[in-house]
């Protein structure tokens, strides 16, 4: 009995001996449960204890890339701006290297054949064109907050150029093998809502749209405006923004299929520009969705087996702040991007190839089921169905320290010192507006947490 053991359980562990990219409690124990005393702790205002809490990986981790990304959003939330930068450039080195490389298609061959054996988590993780549109973002912001406005412009044409590559990657239609599998999926259309794809933000184009404005590059700031108006057309800050813009510039047919839309714009004064972008919340973290299913043997026998699959619950966040007051008046926020919808989207995308690398799991699992019971009788058949269901456990990596949702609040105001009032217990906020200057005030709000930036574009 004790020999047979010895067989089963050296089978098992030379199965899984390829799997050198993660932790052994990372087989076990999904990244999100990994990664909530993490969260917890920036709720409440307590970022020194999240660093702390977080792990750092090393490059041959499977989470290195995610791992730096959480490390880089903390480094913003504790404002070590140029830590953050140096995760969000070692990210961003990284993945151009995964690009040229023709060798990570061997490396990606053998992790995915780990996966089989063991879960999605062996799988190096390489952040969604989501997640790397809000990193070259947040670079953009960082030279912002230090007055480079043509370091930020690089940035944000780097984000921009994210999506439309991925834009370009996906222009052909779901088939119906893919809306086959999708159906297999609890729904998530009410976080999803309207959204079209998991990689258009339209964040990034109004922060590049800002830039460009600030930097007297009009037409580009144009542009930016009507991408941004596009992915979010119920806006009413972008369709004045695109309005002033194609009425300054001289684009009359566009002014005029704009006003057929939304109205005649607001007139234009000599005022100063304040806006206000306020990130709230924190982005979803997925859960796990557990179906059993039969894996029938060549005689006939019915053997089950459980399926992990990630999952985002079908509840959209709601924010405690959609209303701000400047200088006295108060003003509604609208939202940029719902970054939760983003990621469920993305994940929806990506329904088809979680479930053949399921079914692909299953049909393996069982081969090594079978080889433990035939080398170790009832004790291996024993192990392999318990190795089974602890190492089966769905995938629910994702950058976890973003932000839920990012919106907007923008008005004419006279130049001179003047109040932000967020309410909710958090500080005022003294601001100075100069004669037709534009003043970004950019905030963050997480429960206790709060954070804010004031500059002079």
């Amino acid at each position: 009995m004790k020999r047979r053991f010895i067989v089963g359980l050296g089978f098992i562990l030379a199965s899984i001996s390829g799997c050198s990219t993660v932790g052994f409690g990372d087989l076990f124990t999904d990244y999100a449960t990994q990664i909530n005393p993490v969260r917890q702790a920036i709720r409440v205002n307590d970022v020194t204890e999240a660093q702390q809490l977080l792990p750092s990986n090393s490059q041959s981790h499977s989470n290195y890339l995610l791992n730096q990304l959480e490390h880089g959003r903390l480094n913003d939330l504790s404002n070590q701006n140029s830590k953050a930068q140096t995760d969000y450039e070692a990210v961003y080195q990284q993945m151009e290297n995964i690009r040229q490389a023709a060798k990570v298609q061997v490396s990606s061959g053998l992790e995915q054949s780990n996966a089989l054996l063991t879960n999605d988590s062996v799988i190096a993780y390489e952040p969604a064109p989501y997640e790397m549109s809000m990193l070259h973002s947040y670079k953009a912001l960082n030279y912002v907050f230090n007055n480079d406005i043509e370091g930020a412009l690089v940035e944000v044409r780097r984000a921009n150029k994210v999506q439309v590559d991925a834009l370009a990657q996906n222009q052909s239609e779901i088939d119906a093998t893919v809306k086959e599998a999708q159906k297999h999926y609890p729904s998530m259309d009410e976080v999803i809502k309207n959204v079209k794809n998991g990689y258009q933000n339209a964040f990034t184009f109004y922060l590049s749209a800002l830039l460009y404005q600030s930097n007297k590059q009009f037409d580009d700031a144009y542009i930016d405006y009507k991408k941004a108006l596009e992915i979010n057309p119920d806006n009413r800050y972008l369709q004045q923004d695109v309005m002033r813009l194609a009425k300054q510039q001289g684009f009359d047919q566009d002014l005029e299929q704009f006003i057929k839309r939304f109205g005649q714009p607001k007139q234009a004064t000599s005022n100063g520009e304040v806006v206000v972008i306020i990130e709230q919340g924190l982005v979803p973290q997925k859960d796990e969705f557990v179906l059993r299913l039969p894996i029938y043997t060549s005689r006939g026998d019915a053997r089950f087996y459980s399926l992990a699959m990630p999952v985002y619950k079908d509840s959209a966040f709601v924010p405690a702040i959609e209303q701000i007051k400047i200088a006295s008046q108060n003003v509604s926020l609208s939202p940029l991007v719902r970054i939760e919808a983003l990621a469920a989207k993305t994940l929806q995308e990506q329904t088809p190839a979680r479930v053949t690398r399921q079914v692909l799991r299953l049909v393996a699992k069982e081969k090594v089921r079978a080889e433990l019971a035939r080398s170790g009788g009832d004790v291996g058949n024993i192990l392999a169905n318990i190795y089974n269901l602890a190492s089966e456990q769905a995938d629910t990596r994702s950058w976890l320290t973003l932000p839920n949702q990012i919106s907007v609040a923008r008005t004419d105001i006279t130049a001179g010192t003047h109040t932000l009032n967020i309410g909710n217990n958090h500080p005022d906020i003294n601001f100075e507006v100069s004669k037709q200057g534009l003043t970004l005030i950019y905030l963050t709000s997480i429960n206790n947490y709060f954070n804010s930036h004031v500059v002079q574009l």
